[in-house]
């Protein structure tokens, strides 16, 4: 009887969803852009954030999880009641479900008394991809419903976990900055440890325990969510097979380098690091930094580091960061020393 409303996913193109914000009436701008008989519904220009991370250019591939209910915009009091009287060719019954008898009368009552109350009418349509258990959600709402301004619709709120995965999806994450190395930049040589070290190359905050994290909060119509996006160690490999790696490395590599740069620099070979490669033969060497992040959620607003009843995002499978460098690596001289 009624048209579906467009399906589209990301969080800066159109969802097919309402969340249970105010009636078109009241909103500045207004939730829908309308182009003949289909609305198309711009979550983020409800969702109001709050994080040091927010970047609205940015599109982390998450999925969002909807609203169990969908709706549909039919107008205002008087268009609306139209709309609503005009999708029946007969009155429905007195027991007709889904309260189809009570809104039928409602929008009677209100063409006939020339109403011009703030709100806007919404139809529920039947949703076919829906899973069993949504569609059962839904089956006991009303088919019609009035909302006046910032009334929720039912079974149309944003869950606190969608909150979590759309200020996910909008997180400006740190990509890859400089590998530093010691010996300073290269060339090194053989039997000698060639200590590791990274940066990012924008900002980001620091954990209790050191761990580099960004965060973004997300709030719509009393319900909010605050998202973590937090650094793991960073990993070392190298295409050198034969080559001994140290891999006691912090979140951005060498602690060495940065808490003790004059010893890290008076290591000779043989010597050991925390965290690096020592190459056994010489040669052009491509040494491979990986850094890979984890996610976790309060359905609250927090600002700070990530407390401790912080859970996974569902659906976050966020890329790692890499840095590349070749490293060439001289063989070792008996003039160099031990």
């Amino acid at each position: 009887m009624k048209r579906a409303v467009v399906v589209a996913a990301g969080l800066a193109v159109l969802l097919s969803v309402l969340l249970a914000g105010p009636a078109r009436a009241a909103d500045t701008p207004p939730p829908t852009s309308c182009v003949g008989r289909q609305c198309n519904f711009w979550l983020y220009t409800h969702i109001q954030y709050g994080g040091s991370g927010y970047s609205p250019g940015a599109d982390n591939p998450i999925p969002v999880q909807p609203p169990p209910c969908q709706w549909d915009p039919e107008g205002t009091v008087q268009p609306g009641s139209r709309a609503l009287i005009a999708s029946y060719s007969t009155p429905p019954a007195h027991n007709a479900p889904n309260d189809q008898y009570a809104t039928y009368t409602q929008a009677q009552a209100m063409i006939a008394t020339h109403s011009t109350e703030q709100g806007e009418w919404y139809f529920r349509p039947n949703q076919p991809g829906q899973s069993a258990a949504l569609q059962a959600e839904c089956a006991g709402y009303p088919r019609w419903f009035f909302a006046v301004p910032g009334e929720p619709l039912p079974g149309g709120t944003l869950a606190p976990v969608s909150l979590a995965e759309l200020a996910t999806g909008t997180l400006r994450i740190p990509s890859a900055g400089t590998m530093i190395l010691s010996p300073k930049n290269g060339p090194t040589y053989a039997n000698l440890p060639t200590f590791v070290r990274v940066t990012f190359n924008r900002a980001y905050q620091i954990g209790p325990d050191g761990a580099p994290y960004v965060t973004d909060n997300a709030a719509v119509q009393g319900e909010a969510a605050t998202v973590w996006v937090i650094a793991e160690p960073l990993q070392l490999s190298t295409d050198d097979t034969s080559a001994q790696k140290f891999l006691t490395c912090g979140y951005l590599g060498s602690l060495e380098m940065e808490l003790h740069p004059a010893q890290v620099a008076s290591t000779g070979a043989n010597g050991t690091a925390d965290c690096g490669v020592t190459f056994d033969q010489p040669g052009t060497w491509r040494v491979t930094a990986t850094l890979n992040w984890r996610t976790c959620w309060v359905p609250e607003v927090v600002y700070g580091p990530p407390p401790a009843n912080c859970q996974p995002v569902p659906g976050a499978d966020l890329d790692p960061v890499v840095w590349n460098r070749n490293v060439p690596v001289h063989e070792i001289q008996a003039a160099n020393g031990d």
